[in-house]
């Protein structure tokens, strides 16, 4: 009789401790954050102006592109800046905008709006010579053709 409750006594023990740790291992790692999150911490998202470039060809309009940008920026480094960065994005994205030829308007799908972000972000940052814009995401690219216009 003694054995079997030392038994039951060491059963509940085991059961007991085992629970505690597991519990503790899982508490753990809820309150541990993930890499991800950590990435977006003091992060600001802005919003630049909207923007309307010209397309020309053979000496004529044809049509417009209406685009608006977001970028993302650490909010500390934002603060810190003398000039805010949206004139920049704006600035380099007209320019590459209006003088690109690979951009054909009536086919998007085979511009790499990847790459046009990624050389945006590039120049904007070589112009401020620091690391300030992380991302640039599209909030709207439009055509709209001369025939459209009122």
């Amino acid at each position: 009789m003694t054995r079997m409750v030392l038994a039951g006594f060491w059963i509940c023990l085991v059961t007991l401790v085992t629970g505690y740790f597991a519990i503790e291992h899982f508490a753990r790692q809820a309150g541990a954050e993930p890499e991800a999150a950590d990435y977006f911490r003091g992060v600001a998202y802005e919003k630049t102006r909207p923007i309307t470039v010209p397309i020309i060809a053979g000496g004529e309009v044809e049509g417009y592109v209406v685009a608006r940008f977001v970028y993302t920026a650490e909010s500390r480094r934002l603060r810190d800046l003398v000039v805010p960065p949206d004139s920049f994005i704006v600035d380099e994205a007209f320019h590459h905008i209006f003088t690109s030829d690979q951009i054909d308007f009536r086919n998007l799908r085979a511009f790499d709006s990847r790459a046009f972000l990624a050389g945006i972000v590039e120049r904007v940052n070589a112009r401020f010579d620091a690391p300030i814009v992380r991302e640039l995401l599209v909030e709207e690219l439009n055509f709209v053709n001369k025939d459209q216009l009122r």
